[in-house]
């Protein structure tokens, strides 16, 4: 009986040790905690690519890393308490998905190394002069966007822009998106944009973009949007709109653009967990880590026969043909 009873601890203990990942009560060489802000396939990616490529590099070292990871569901106060949370956990470094979340986790610690992505400007978010905090930008090429607008409506008169007056990140690019309009001979009156505050004003920014005339669309890498693409088609639609749009990231797009060139977030998670390997395993403080931007080619990207025929929108020959050389 005695020798059974060791034999199953033995095998106990085996198990353990293959699934160190998994705990079974075991302490990680490493934890890390994740403060996303919401889900939405963009960050959901980023967070994904970030686990897989950290865990890779880290049993590649023989040891093993544990994730602890926080959702605030779009809302500021859960972002504060959950990362007050993983602050008192003492985690030995956290990885922020989204501006909000960042900009919540910075302000509970400026001891604990915090790794970013989807932030699209670390100077805009105020995170420039925070010697804990680096990342992977999400800033995606507003020029390359709106030279796409052209090649959709070549004789466009009115270009639209729908962003979240909330955001950082979104108002920052809507008035790059507005810059790049006026180089290229757009005037005030005709670039029209609509900050909204909450989902439920999307169909009046709709309604709007109709009456004004608006030939074309863009939406910038912006969360409560993303997080609301569905509705922002049925919504093109139903008001009878059926106004092409441009979108600032390729699963947005997916749901309700016509084309984009758009960022990989899940290569956006990797490139941050490069950089966290690089604090927990080498010993780099995030302050001699480089904030990284995308670089965005015709490879990247993408055009949708699918939004286009539901909105009765012809995507140009042109505008097809590009990337396909790439």
């Amino acid at each position: 009986m005695k020798k059974f009873i060791v034999l199953i601890a033995i095998a106990v203990l085996a198990v353990c040790s293959v699934a160190a990942f998994a705990g079974c009560g075991a302490q990680a060489d490493y934890n890390v905690g994740i403060m996303q802000w919401v889900s939405h396939p963009a960050l959901d990616q980023s967070a994904k690519g970030f686990k897989e490529r950290l865990e890779t590099l880290i049993f590649e070292q023989g040891k093993t890393v544990k994730f602890n990871t926080k959702n605030a569901a779009g809302d500021g106060g859960n972002a504060s308490s959950a990362s007050g949370v993983l602050v008192a956990k003492n985690v030995d470094m956290i990885f922020a998905i989204a501006t909000p979340a960042v900009q919540a986790v910075s302000a509970a610690t400026s001891d604990i190394p915090i790794v970013f992505t989807a932030v699209t400007s670390a100077k805009s978010a105020g995170l420039d002069k925070a010697t804990n905090v680096t990342g992977a930008t999400d800033l995606n090429d507003v020029e390359k966007q709106v030279e796409l607008m052209y090649k959709l409506k070549p004789d466009a008169k009115k270009f639209g822009i729908l962003y979240t007056t909330s955001e950082d990140n979104s108002t920052l690019q809507k008035d790059m998106a507005i810059a790049a309009m006026k180089a290229r001979g757009m005037s005030d009156a005709n670039i029209v944009t609509k900050g909204i505050s909450e989902s439920s004003n999307i169909e009046s920014a709709f309604v709007y973009f109709k009456k004004e005339n608006v030939d074309c669309i863009y939406i910038p890498t912006d969360n409560m949007l993303a997080d609301n693409a569905d509705t922002v088609h049925a919504v093109n639609k139903n008001t009878g709109a059926n106004i092409p749009i441009v979108c600032g990231e390729t699963g947005m797009s997916e749901k309700c653009g016509v084309a984009t060139y758009g960022v990989d977030y899940y290569n956006l998670g990797v490139q941050a967990a490069e950089m966290a390997f690089e604090i927990l395993v080498n010993g780099k403080k995030p302050s001699e880590i480089a904030v990284k931007d995308p670089v965005v080619t015709d490879a990247d990207f993408s055009y949708n026969e699918k939004v286009a025929q539901a909105i009765g929108f012809t995507i140009p020959d042109e505008v097809k043909n590009i990337g396909k050389n790439a």
